[in-house]
């Protein structure tokens, strides 16, 4: 029986990990309103079940809802039987939502961890009033953290899981050495398919939220099933309506090449009539070199000449350019200099 479970467990494993290596351009196929993979077993994997009675999980991951930055949407993970536990990984891989990883428990799972308390000397905030449990402690590891924090915590995760077990009671014995095999489990998938650098925001039980593309892996941890994945990819789409652009100042018509390095050259995103804190806006700069052609160049202007500055909206929010002409003059001579050329102008007596 032990030995078919984990061959299971294993058929299991494969198949998430499998889907999380298919490469980007298989999520931008999929539906951007609704995503949902649902994944079974193999016929083998499903044979031992029968033969030992065992009920099959299937797991379902959606993500519902207007899929814009800023609307309300929802990724939701959907068992039968209901009443499944579950730990499923969704990672950001491109966009905004690059490096955002983030771990989402059953209801059920996260009821039960919050009942099992925790001396409040474990915790950052030890005068706080709420009690301190292994949900908190879980909370308090991983959110906000970058990769190297996550994976160099852990092994002292799986540790305390595993310490926990020996105090609590029969009822939560299972429920404890399920999220333990379960953090092993979603830890090395993201030691396995994203390198440390690209991970900067990982969380527990948070809703992604920024513009990107994402792929989510759920799998079955209950101990009298046998062991199943679910997989869905979709995408965030940058908001777009109530966006516009705006210069943060105006530009004289006519600016020397100091003036120019010293003036607010800067756009604004407007969101719904407010500047958006997060929004990221990028800069072209092309050059009239003859009759109606011009040349692009990099960064600022730092030559005498007329230029067209274009700013583009990203990140978050998207929008229509803005564009202006800038005209720069070359800076005025010391007078020292000037009358130095003055004189060498002049005709000799």
């Amino acid at each position: 029986m032990k030995a078919k479970r984990w061959i299971s467990l294993l058929l299991a494993v494969s198949m998430m990990l499998g889907v999380l290596a298919m490469p980007a351009s298989a999520a931008a196929q999929q539906p951007e309103s609704t995503a949902v993979v649902s994944e079974e077993l193999s016929d083998a994997a499903a044979l031992s079940a029968a033969e030992d009675e065992n009920d099959i999980v299937n797991i379902r991951i959606r993500a519902t809802g207007n899929l814009v930055y800023g609307s309300d949407y929802k990724l939701e993970v959907e068992t039968r039987p209901e009443n499944t536990q579950y730990i499923a990984v969704v990672l950001g891989t491109s966009g905004e939502a690059y490096g955002y990883v983030t771990l989402m428990i059953s209801d059920k799972l996260r009821t039960l961890l919050k009942l099992i308390p925790l001396p409040k000397k474990m915790s950052q905030t030890p005068d706080q009033a709420e009690e301190f449990n292994v949900y908190s402690y879980l909370k308090q590891l991983i959110d906000g953290n970058d990769v190297g924090v996550l994976l160099r915590v852990a092994d002292e995760v799986v540790s305390v899981m595993d310490t926990v077990s020996f105090f609590v009671p029969a009822s939560y014995l299972t429920t404890v050495k399920n999220v333990s095999n379960g953090m092993k489990l979603t830890l090395s998938l993201i030691r396995k398919y994203l390198p440390e650098g690209a991970l900067s925001r990982i969380y527990l039980d948070e809703q992604p939220k920024d513009s990107g593309k994402y792929v989510a892996g759920a799998i079955a941890l209950e101990s009298s099933d046998i062991n199943a994945a679910g997989f869905a990819m979709f995408k965030i789409k940058p908001k777009t309506e109530n966006v516009s652009l705006s210069w943060a100042a105006d530009a004289p018509s006519s600016m020397t090449v100091s003036q120019l390095q010293n003036a607010d050259l800067t756009a604004k995103v407007i969101s719904d009539g407010q500047v958006a804190e997060n929004g990221k806006v990028s800069y072209t700069y092309k050059k009239k070199t003859f009759l109606c052609f011009s040349s692009k160049i990099n960064g600022v202007p730092t030559e005498p000449g007329t230029y067209t500055q274009t700013a583009k909206a990203g990140g978050n929010y998207s929008c229509s350019t803005i564009s202006r002409t800038i005209t720069v003059t070359a800076d005025p001579q010391p007078a020292a200099e000037q009358s130095a050329e003055q004189a060498a102008e002049q005709p000799a007596a």
